[in-house]
């Protein structure tokens, strides 16, 4: 029976891969087209597939997305190792090479299924009628003053470890249980973002994360979100927070980083707050000694001790293993990888100063 289905060049597992594929590529193409079909196919189809990955690796005390990637050598040779087999015995060949191809086909369209149809999307701007916003040094001055105070006021009573940084006291377990609970409480006023549990996973090698200039990654294929633990903690928390984002449907980096900056500003744990409002600070603070490094000297320096601690920690971390050839290679490919799912490339992250600034000029005139 088995030498019956070998002689069948092309299997059933190779049929289905390739029908599910050219569906997945034809709702992406008319994804590209329709900021209405996006939504809606973002918030169904898409979000029921990174959920129920979310779920079926969430039991996994680990990274399994790092499993993946330590197991390439053994997963090279065992793939070369059936090849062998089926091309030395001459029964099958065709229907191998036919099935793998396949099978990179339904990763692909698992890929455009989670993350693709995201980056197609009505923008974040125009789901929560945020104006345009010019940016310019009063602007950024503004917002980087209202962050600066926010983050002060925050950062009093914080315990610190032996890195000088502030010590949330929290496991990554608790992290994530407290940004779900803040995610679920923004989805009631924001229907787009879907709320479910879910939990962030630290990598264990993640010097190796650091030297490629990640904070952490997004897998659809494994449906999780990997946080590098390199960072302080007021990072590892926004750091968690954006990737969480990736997993709720907010592709774009800049929504990514914005949509994180809402959640945690909106939760009840003063930690997660600062959190916000320091990682937001620096954005806005890198955007303005850009434009004016007088103005950012005068406002950086009534930043609190403890502020300021936390960002040389994460600098330090950044110097040490960010300087190297293999991040600027990282950042070259991330570059690419963005460009492609039509973004603006690696600046697309520092596009959530504008957001931050629009956010909080017209939060301000409000008030």
């Amino acid at each position: 029976m088995r030498a019956e289905k070998r002689k069948r060049p092309i299997s059933v597992f190779a049929w289905v891969c390739t029908a599910l594929f050219l569906i997945i590529l034809c709702v992406f193409i008319i994804s590209k087209h329709s900021y209405e079909f996006a939504d809606l196919i973002n918030g169904t189809a898409s979000a029921w597939y990174r959920t129920a990955m979310a779920h079926l690796t969430s039991f996994i005390p680990f990274s399994l997305y790092e499993l993946v990637l330590i197991t390439i050598p053994l997963q090279v040779i065992v793939l070369g190792w059936l090849a062998i087999r089926r091309f030395k015995s001459g029964q099958g060949r065709v229907r191998f090479v036919l099935n793998l191809l396949s099978f990179a086909l339904l990763i692909y369209g698992g890929h455009l299924l989670a993350l693709g149809i995201g980056y197609n999307t009505t923008p974040l701007a125009n789901k929560m009628n945020i104006p345009y916003v010019e940016i310019n040094e009063q602007t950024l001055s503004e917002t980087m003053i209202s962050l600066r105070d926010e983050a002060n006021e925050l950062s009093e009573g914080f315990s610190k470890n032996e890195n000088g940084s502030t010590d949330s006291g929290y496991t990554l377990d608790e992290i994530s249980e407290k940004i779900c609970e803040a995610y679920a409480s923004f989805s009631k006023e924001h229907g787009f973002v879907k709320s479910f549990e879910s939990r962030a996973k630290g990598i264990a090698f993640s010097g190796g994360m650091s030297y490629l200039g990640l904070g952490g990654i997004y897998t659809f294929y494994t449906g999780e979100a990997n946080v590098n633990m390199k960072y302080p903690d007021y990072d590892v928390i926004f750091s968690t927070a954006h990737e969480l984002s990736h997993q709720r449907g907010i592709m774009r980096e800049n929504e990514a980083n914005f949509m994180a900056y809402l959640v945690l500003s909106g939760s009840s744990d003063p930690y997660l707050r600062y959190s916000a409002a320091l990682s937001m600070y620096s954005y806005v603070a890198s955007a303005l000694y850009q434009t004016s490094p007088d103005k950012y000297y005068e406002i950086a320096g009534g930043l609190s001790s403890a502020a300021r601690g936390d960002l040389a920690t994460s600098s330090a971390v950044s110097e040490k293993y960010g300087d190297t050839f293999i991040a600027d290679i990282s950042r070259a490919i991330n570059d690419l990888y963005l460009k492609s799912s039509g973004t603006d490339g690696v600046v697309s992250y520092g596009l959530v100063t504008r957001l931050a600034v629009a956010y909080h000029y017209n939060d301000n005139r409000k008030s």
